[in-house]
């Protein structure tokens, strides 16, 4: 490993940055009144990253298709699923793995599902509008009608607006020490793209700190924008949160956004 790898974050430091017991205690609800709503026996998570929705709706006898394009996320992704494996099965569930990226789903012959996922702010990695309009229509061909979409990503009206600089740092106690977790943001020119680096500052058990980053170009993606394509590409139905528990979303304060949209009949 160089020096360049070694300073570069690790894709694992997402499970630690991720309070996961509490973030999925706080979604679980979300998902099980939409999911008997809509009547899901399956879903496909798109940026499945280390796959802990995935094997929460296996566990709840769903079958799951966990679908990222990192081979580091799919690693993580299959020891979780794994460990859970013997509660899946015993529920009924079944959770399978598939590398692809946006707009790559029906390459992958899955055929129609009655729900997709896109969580953990996943779908800013789309290419642009263009990606954006790509993965939409990916999206739409592969849910059946009447199935749902659910996007949740950071609130990019209010990053737009107010620029932070930085998002509130996350601090965590790991057995080697200390690891405190930033964001920081840049604005382009063109508003077009938000530049961040996730980076993560560790302090060992002797005191020393080491930093290592991992810098990524996001598309901007305000909800007026997500609401137009998710129309044009025939989605209806569309609801906008501020949280999980159902909040109106505010574009001026909440810090992410969830949005919902059913395929036409």
């Amino acid at each position: 490993m160089d020096a360049e790898e070694r300073r570069r974050a690790p894709a694992a430091d997402y499970d630690t940055f991720v309070d996961w017991e509490a973030r999925l205690a706080r979604e679980a609800p979300f998902f099980e009144r939409l999911f008997e709503r809509v009547g899901v026996a399956s879903v496909i998570d798109v940026g499945a990253g280390s796959g802990r929705h995935a094997v929460m709706f296996g566990m709840w006898g769903l079958t799951v298709d966990a679908v990222d394009p990192d081979d580091t996320m799919l690693s993580s992704a299959e020891a979780n699923i794994a460990a859970a494996a013997q509660t899946i099965a015993e529920n009924g569930g079944v959770v399978r793995l598939a590398r692809a990226g946006f707009g790559e789903l029906g390459s992958l012959g899955l055929g129609q599902t009655d729900a997709i996922t896109c969580t953990g702010n996943a779908l800013p990695h789309v290419a642009g509008i263009t990606g954006l309009r790509i993965a939409l229509a990916d999206f739409a061909a592969t849910l059946r009608p009447g199935g749902a979409l659910v996007l949740h990503l950071l609130n990019h009206d209010r990053l737009l607006e107010k620029k932070p600089r930085a998002l509130p740092p996350v601090v965590r106690e790991v057995p080697e020490g200390t690891r405190v977790f930033l964001r920081v943001v840049d604005y382009p020119a063109g508003g077009e793209f938000l530049g961040f680096d996730f980076v993560t500052m560790v302090r060992d058990m002797a005191g020393v700190w080491t930093v290592a980053s991992r810098t990524s170009a996001h598309t901007a993606l305000p909800h007026g924008v997500l609401i137009a394509e998710l129309e044009c590409e025939g989605f209806d139905e569309i609801e906008t949160f501020g949280n999980h528990e159902g909040k109106p979303f505010d574009s001026d304060e909440d810090e992410s956004l969830i949005l919902v949209a059913r395929r036409e009949s």
